[in-house]
C-alpha cells in the first residue's frame, strides 16, 4: 500500500510525458500544432510484469471530443516510445464545422429510436443538464438503461468531420444495446453497431445427446482467507459429458481475490453467503417480478448441490448458479496474472490496490428468461457495471399436427428469437388460423390491425413470410389474440431462425414451404387443422464453461482495446472480439495429453451434441490445415463477413501461436503462475489486446502481439510469431486495408525479409557432451560464423532454468554450462544464433 502515492505519481507523469511526446513529434505524424493542442486523456496505467506504460488519448476541438481519434502511446519502462497506435485528424480546425448542434439531444434520440422502430415517450433530462454537450436523458420505452447522450465531433472515413450526438439505447424486451452516432445538423443517423456480442444461433436439429454419469472428485485447493466448497465442473473441465463435477475448495487466488469471492470490503470474513461478492453477482431473475434469485450456501458457504442432467433447469438452479458463480471468478482470478488488473479496468466492486474504478463486478445472469439459443456479455466502461446473460438451450422443437388424420404427424420447426420459448414439458395446442391483413396477400399479415381478429382469438396465427418484418407479423397476430404464430417460408427447403430487434410476447416457429403449403392447402378447403408443440428439457448455457469463458473475455477484450474507460473499440468490421473469446475457452479448457492436432469445439455441449461434435463453429480447431484451413484471404467472403466466421479465423492463429509456443518452451497446468509457451501465449495475448489500435484489424493485432513480444520478452519469438502468422495468410506482404471495410485485405504469406534466412540449424552443427550429463554439459559448435551463441535450458514444463551467451570463438573451442544447481531430470536445450536455432534434449543425472 505504500507504494501507490508513487505509483499515481508514475502513472500522471505518463500522461505529461505522453503529451510532451505528442507535441514535440506532431510533424512526423501530419500533425498541426493546433491539433495536439488540448488532448483528452481517457486512461493512463503502468504494468507491473513489463513496465509499459499505456497512455490512451482522443483528439479535442472547441471542448468537444472527436471520436475515431482514438490514440495509444505505449512506453517502455525507461521511457522509450514501444508503439504508437492510431491518429488525429490533421488540420482539424479547417474540417470541423462549428460546434453548436442545430438538432437537440432529445431530438436526436427520437430519430435513432425510429431508425430502431421504437417509438418515443416523454423523455426527461436533468435541468440542470439542458445546456450540456453531456445529456442523460430517461424513456422506459426506449431502453431499460438511462440514456447517455454526448455532443461531438466525429472523424468520417472520408477525411471529413461532423458534429453528431453520441448515444446509446438499451431497447425493453430485446439483447441489443445500440451504439449511435446521429448528425447533429441533419439528424440523420451515421452510425448504428450492437455493443452486445452474442452467440446467437439456430437450435439444434437432431436429438441430444445424452450425458453420461461420472463419479465425483474433488479438485486440488487453493490457499484462500475464507474456506469455501464449491460443487461444479472444474477447469479444464470444458462441460457436463466432458468431465466428472468436482468440489473445488478454496479456490480464490490469493493474489487477485485476496479476500474470497464473497468479500465486498477488503476485510477478513465474508459479506455474503449466496453467490455473490467482489467480482461478480450470479443470479437468476423473475420472468414475472423484479426478484432476483440467488444460490445460498449457509454460513460455511457450501455450495454443493444436486445437479441431474435429466431434470429441469428449474431444478438445477442452485447447481447452475454456483457453476456460473465459479467460472467468472475463475476468469476474474486468472486473467489478472497476465494484466487485467485493477488498474487494467476488471470487473471488481471494491479495488483493493485503489487503482482503476470498482463498483463495477459482473452481473452473470443465469436461465434469463428473455430468449432462448443465445448468451452475450454487455460490456461498460470502468466503474460501471456490465453483464453477463446466459440462456437455455432447449432441445429439438415438437410440432406435431393432431388432425386431420391425412397430414398427422412431426413436422420441423424452429422456434423464433422474437418471442419466448414454448413450454417445456407441457404442450402448447391450438387451432390454425390463417390470417387476412386485408390487401391483395391477405396472408403475408403485414397489414394491422388483421381483419380476422376475431377468428384469430386464442388461436395460433398461420402466416406467410415476406413484405414486412418477422416482428411486424407476428407482431399484429398478438395484437389479434392469438397465443402463438406459425410463419411459413416463401423458399424452398430451408430453415431459418427468426430474430427482429425487439421482443414479443407471443412464440413463434419457422416452417419448411412445402410443409407449410400442405397446411395451408387444408385450412383453405375449409378444414379444422389442430396441432400441438413444444420443447424437451434442453441444456443450460451455465454449464459450458467454454461459452461462459467466451463471454467474459469480451469483457476482457473490449475493457483492454483502447482503455479501460473506452467501449467503442470493437465495432468495427474486422474486429476479433469472437476470436479472442474462442481463444481463451479453447486455453482454458486444454486438458492434459493435448496436441495442436487434438480437433477442438465450441458449444457442443450447449447444442446437444457429442463432445466430439463440431459445436457452435463451422470447423473444428486444429493446427492441422487439413482439419482447418482457415486464412486470412477467406475474410470479406461469405460467411466470413460476419463477426464470429471472422473471429474463428483469428482464433485459428492464436491457436497455432499457443502451440508452438508449447512446442518452444512446454506445457504448464498452472494456469496462474506457469511459465511454459501456453502461459507465454496467454501473456502476448493479453499484452497485445492493449497494444493493438481502436478499431484493429488483423494485421493490428499481429502487430500488437510482436510489440508484446519485444516488451517482456526481448524479441526471443519475433521469428516464431511471423511464420505462425504468414502460415495463414498474415505475412509481411499481406494488407489490411481499412479496418473497418472487408473487401480491401489481401492474404500474404511471406516471412519479414530480415528473418527469411532463419532456419533450423544443422545438426551436424552443434555437439553438446556429455548427455546425461553431471555437472557439466559442454557445446561445441562447427561452421556457424562469427556472431555470439545463445544457450537456454528449459524444464519439461517450460521454465527456464539457465542462460548463457558465448563468443563464436568461445562456442567453436567448447564452452561449458554448469548444471550444479539443477534436479535430476529432463531438459530442452535451445542454440541460437542470428542464422537460425536448433534443440536438443539433455538429461540431468549428479
Amino acid at each position: 500500500m505504500l507504494a501507490l502515492p508513487q505509483l499515481a505519481t508514475a502513472q500522471s507523469f505518463s500522461a505529461d510525458y505522453a503529451r510532451q511526446y505528442l507535441a514535440s513529434h506532431r510533424a512526423q505524424l501530419g500533425l498541426t500544432e493546433a491539433d495536439v493542442a488540448a488532448p483528452v486523456v481517457t486512461d493512463t496505467y503502468t504494468d507491473a510484469h513489463n513496465g509499459v506504460s499505456h497512455v490512451y488519448l482522443r483528439q479535442q476541438y472547441q471542448g468537444l471530443e472527436v471520436l475515431g481519434t482514438e490514440m495509444g502511446l505505449h512506453f517502455d519502462g525507461k521511457g522509450g516510445l514501444l508503439t504508437q497506435t492510431g491518429n488525429f485528424v490533421p488540420d482539424l480546425a479547417s474540417k470541423a464545422p462549428a460546434p453548436t448542434a442545430t438538432v437537440s439531444a432529445p431530438a436526436a434520440t427520437a430519430a435513432a429510436a425510429q431508425v430502431l422502430h421504437l417509438t418515443p415517450t416523454a423523455q426527461q433530462s436533468s435541468p440542470a443538464q439542458s445546456r450540456s454537450t453531456r445529456l442523460t436523458l430517461y424513456d422506459a420505452a426506449l431502453s431499460t438503461e438511462e440514456i447517455p447522450t454526448q455532443l461531438a465531433y466525429a472523424a468520417q472515413p472520408d477525411g471529413s468531420v461532423k458534429l453528431v450526438w453520441q448515444l446509446v439505447l438499451h431497447p425493453p424486451k430485446t439483447t441489443h444495446q445500440w451504439s449511435l452516432q446521429v448528425d447533429a445538423t441533419t439528424g440523420k443517423v451515421l452510425k448504428r453497431r450492437d455493443r452486445n456480442p452474442q452467440e446467437k444461433l439456430a437450435p439444434p436439429t437432431s436429438p441430444t445427446v445424452a450425458i453420461p454419469t461420472l463419479p465425483a472428485s474433488r479438485a486440488a485447493a487453493r490457499p484462500s482467507g475464507t474456506d469455501a466448497t464449491y460443487n461444479v465442473f472444474a477447469v479444464p473441465v470444458e462441460a457436463p459429458g466432458f468431465g466428472p463435477r468436482s468440489l473445488a475448495r478454496n479456490p480464490a487466488d490469493t493474489k487477485a481475490s485476496p479476500y474470497g469471492w464473497h468479500d465486498n470490503n477488503g476485510v477478513t470474513g465474508p459479506e455474503y453467503t449466496t453467490t455473490r461478492g467482489n467480482n461478480t453477482s450470479t443470479y437468476i431473475p423473475s420472468s414475472a417480478t423484479s426478484a432476483i434469485y440467488f444460490a445460498d450456501g449457509g454460513s460455511g458457504l457450501n455450495f454443493d448441490f444436486t445437479y441431474d442432467a435429466q431434470k429441469s433447469a428449474v431444478t438445477n438452479k442452485n447447481a447452475a448458479l454456483t457453476q456460473l458463480f465459479y467460472l467468472n471468478n475463475i476468469m476474474h482470478d486468472i486473467s489478472f496474472q497476465y494484466g487485467f488488473t485493477e488498474a487494467g479496468g476488471n470487473f471488481q466492486t471494491k479495488n483493493y490496490t485503489g487503482q482503476g474504478l470498482g463498483a463495477d463486478p459482473v452481473r452473470a445472469v443465469a436461465q434469463d428468461p428473455d430468449g432462448v439459443y443465445n448468451a452475450y456479455f454487455s460490456a461498460a466502461a470502468d466503474g460501471k457495471s456490465s453483464a453477463m446473460h446466459m440462456f437455455l438451450w432447449p432441445g429439438v422443437t415438437t410440432f406435431k399436427v393432431t388432425s386431420p388424420s391425412a397430414i398427422a404427424g412431426q413436422y420441423p420447426v424452429i422456434v423464433g428469437d422474437i418471442g419466448p420459448a414454448l413450454p417445456a414439458g407441457t404442450p402448447l395446442t391450438g387451432k390454425l388460423v390463417l390470417v387476412n391483413d386485408g390487401s391483395a396477400a391477405p396472408t403475408l399479415g403485414c397489414n394491422a390491425p388483421l381483419k380476422n381478429a376475431a377468428a384469430l382469438k386464442g388461436n395460433i396465427a398461420v402466416i406467410d413470410r415476406g413484405s414486412c418484418t418477422f416482428v411486424e407479423k407476428v407482431e399484429a397476430a398478438q395484437s389479434a389474440g392469438a397465443i402463438a404464430a406459425l410463419v411459413i417460408n416463401n423458399q424452398p427447403d430451408t430453415l431459418i431462425t427468426m430474430s427482429g430487434d425487439y421482443k414479443l410476447s407471443i412464440p413463434s416457429v419457422f416452417m419448411r414451404l412445402a410443409d407449410g403449403n400442405l397446411l395451408k392447402e387444408r385450412l383453405k378447403a375449409g378444414e379444422t387443422v389442430t396441432i400441438s408443440m413444444d420443447t424437451p428439457i434442453g441444456r443450460d448455457g451455465a454449464f459450458d464453461n467454454a461459452v461462459v469463458a467466451h463471454e467474459y473475455t469480451h469483457g476482457i477484450s473490449i475493457r483492454l482495446t483502447g482503455g479501460p474507460a473506452t467501449v467503442e473499440c470493437l465495432n468495427n468490421q474486422e474486429q476479433m472480439g469472437e476470436g479472442w473469446s474462442d481463444f481463451f475457452a479453447l486455453w482454458l479448457t486444454t486438458k492434459p495429453g493435448d496436441t495442436g492436432t487434438t480437433p477442438r469445439s465450441i458449444g457442443t455441449y450447449v447444442m446437444g451434441q457429442a463432445t466430439s461434435g463440431v459445436g457452435i463453429r463451422g470447423k473444428l480447431y486444429s493446427t492441422d490445415m487439413a482439419v482447418n484451413n482457415y486464412t486470412y484471404a477467406i475474410i470479406g467472403t461469405p460467411p466470413f463477413d460476419e463477426e464470429h466466421a471472422i473471429g474463428e479465423v483469428w482464433a485459428s492463429v492464436l491457436w497455432d501461436l499457443n502451440w508452438e509456443m508449447i512446442k518452444q518452451y512446454g506445457y504448464s497446468t498452472d494456469l496462474y503462475r506457469g511459465t511454459g509457451g501456453n502461459n507465454k501465449t496467454m501473456q502476448l495475448v493479453m499484452d497485445g489486446l492493449k497494444l493493438q489500435k481502436c478499431s484493429p484489424g488483423f494485421l493490428d493485432g499481429r502487430d500488437a502481439i510482436l510489440a508484446a513480444d519485444k516488451a517482456y520478452f526481448k524479441s526471443a519469438n519475433q521469428a516464431l510469431i511471423w511464420r505462425v502468422f504468414a502460415r495463414r495468410g498474415m505475412g509481411s506482404d499481406a494488407v489490411q486495408g481499412n479496418s473497418d471495410n472487408l473487401k480491401d485485405n489481401k492474404a500474404g504469406y511471406a516471412m519479414p525479409a530480415v528473418l527469411a534466412t532463419t532456419k533450423e540449424l544443422a545438426a551436424s552443427s552443434v555437439e553438446l557432451y556429455p548427455n546425461p550429463a553431471q555437472n557439466l554439459l559442454t557445446l561445441r559448435t562447427f561452421g556457424l560464423g562469427n556472431a555470439p551463441v545463445q544457450v537456454a535450458l528449459y524444464s519439461v514444463l517450460g521454465t527456464e532454468v539457465l542462460r548463457e551467451s558465448f563468443t563464436a570463438a568461445q562456442a567453436q573451442r567448447g564452452s561449458q554450462l554448469a548444471l550444479g544447481n539443477l534436479a535430476n531430470g529432463v531438459y530442452m536445450v535451445r542454440i541460437s544464433t542470428p542464422d537460425g536455432a536448433l534443440t536438443r534434449k539433455v538429461v540431468v543425472q549428479h
